[in-house]
């Protein structure tokens, strides 16, 4: 089961709870709003991690090579 699917089963448990417990439409409103916008929020950050390649990044090296002379001089010149 999916990280999605996992927390909508969840939501639909918290509603059936507070159904069951008689939590005023208002409060349970409330509670499952909020719990609305967790769920949203862990599955966008999940999506966003598991776009992301995994490891270090990868980096570019420049090898450099030390110049002969100052370079002052050859400014001057």
């Amino acid at each position: 089961m999916d990280t999605a699917t996992y927390l909508a089963t969840r939501l639909d448990e918290l509603s059936a709870s507070l159904a069951r417990a008689g939590v005023s439409g208002a409060e349970a409103q409330r509670l499952l709003g909020t719990a609305s916008l967790a769920t949203l929020q862990a599955v966008s950050l999940e999506l966003l991690t598991a776009s992301r390649p995994v490891g270090r990044p990868s980096v570019s090296v420049v090898k450099v090579e030390p110049v002969a002379e100052p370079l002052a001089p050859r400014l001057a010149a």
